[in-house]
């Protein structure tokens, strides 16, 4: 009897470890995919409650958006996206919407191992295409801003978003102003790097709607 009970107590112990296995291996899976489809600093479209400032002491930006801009295709696109892109533009059921961001040293360090995420105003959400309102460098990358110099382009860098929204030309009135009243709302712009961090607000973005 209590040979049985042994045998059923190891028996126990056993499928216990063996669970515990399967959900270690399980979470750090879930985890490995979780870090590989988020690839920003931060993955929310609610920008962190931070103290944000209008003005840089170790930077200067330039911010274009772009609404309703058409861009040209060779016809033999072999991407994924750009074909995408290329149907929804001849479709005319969409505009185009580009954010550009220049970000350059005007320190007098180099700034290394920089990062910068870009928030847009939520009230862009229910019109976006994707519905993601973020962009920025991707974790992975390595990028080293140098001090301004005469020579080379390496003392600044861009981040860059491509999206769409419904045609503004086609939809309500009151749709295409919340659109555009959005779009010229104050970008949230955070940059981290080894040495500091600034949160920024920014303010004066040239907006081009063609």
């Amino acid at each position: 009897m209590d040979g049985g009970n042994s045998i059923n107590i190891k028996r126990i112990i056993f499928y216990v470890l063996l669970i515990a296995v399967i959900l270690v291996a399980f979470v750090g899976y879930d985890y490995y995919n979780y870090n590989r489809s988020h690839p920003f600093l931060y993955n929310t479209n609610k920008a962190p409650d931070l103290n944000y400032s209008t003005q840089s002491k170790n930077f200067k930006i330039y911010t274009l958006i772009e609404v309703g801009k058409k861009y040209q295709f060779s016809g033999n696109e072999t991407s994924e996206w750009a074909k995408n892109a290329k149907e929804a533009q001849e479709s005319n059921k969409y505009t185009s919407l580009q954010y550009t961001i220049i970000i350059e040293n005007i320190s007098d360090k180099v700034i290394r191992d920089f990062k910068a995420q870009a928030f847009v105003d939520e009230g862009l959400q229910p019109y976006i295409m994707s519905g993601i309102l973020y962009f920025g460098t991707l974790n992975q990358q390595k990028i080293d801003l140098n001090v301004k110099n005469n020579e080379k382009m390496d003392y600044m860098t861009e981040i860059s978003r491509f999206t769409w929204l419904p045609n503004i030309n086609q939809i309500d009135v009151k749709d295409r102003e919340k659109i555009l009243e959005a779009i010229k709302k104050p970008i949230k712009l955070i940059i981290k790097w080894r040495d500091g961090e600034e949160y920024l607000l920014l303010e004066n973005a040239e907006v081009k709607i063609y």
